[in-house]
């Protein structure tokens, strides 16, 4: 039986891939982390940190059933997975931006 979720490799990517790229602010600043890094690879550990400080900001006394069950979840996400598909969408905007400004 496959785990895979809307074609995800699970709920928790999936999820973490809606929330992010949901709104405008929190998509433009995946964006942004996005075109700060040289690879996805290096996207990917970025998307987990930033998951990571969500999870922080949200429940600041990590001694709980929630925190634990938070963090879990966080461990189940394919930050890699969501990293190339944020790649494919960095690669778009700065081929747009390069043809707006005549570069390309």
């Amino acid at each position: 039986m496959s785990s895979k979720y809307n074609g995800w490799t699970n709920y928790e990517t999936w999820n973490f891939n809606l929330w992010i790229t949901n709104e405008e602010s929190d998509h433009n600043h995946a964006l942004e982390i996005a075109e700060d890094s040289e690879n996805k690879y290096e996207l990917s550990k970025k998307l987990e940190e930033w998951a990571e400080n969500m999870a922080d900001e949200e429940l600041p006394n990590q001694c709980s059933f929630i925190a634990d069950m938070v963090n879990s979840s966080i461990k189940e996400v394919n930050f890699y997975e969501v990293a190339k598909h944020l790649w494919e969408d960095r690669t778009q905007r700065m081929k747009e931006r390069s043809e707006l400004w005549g570069e390309g």
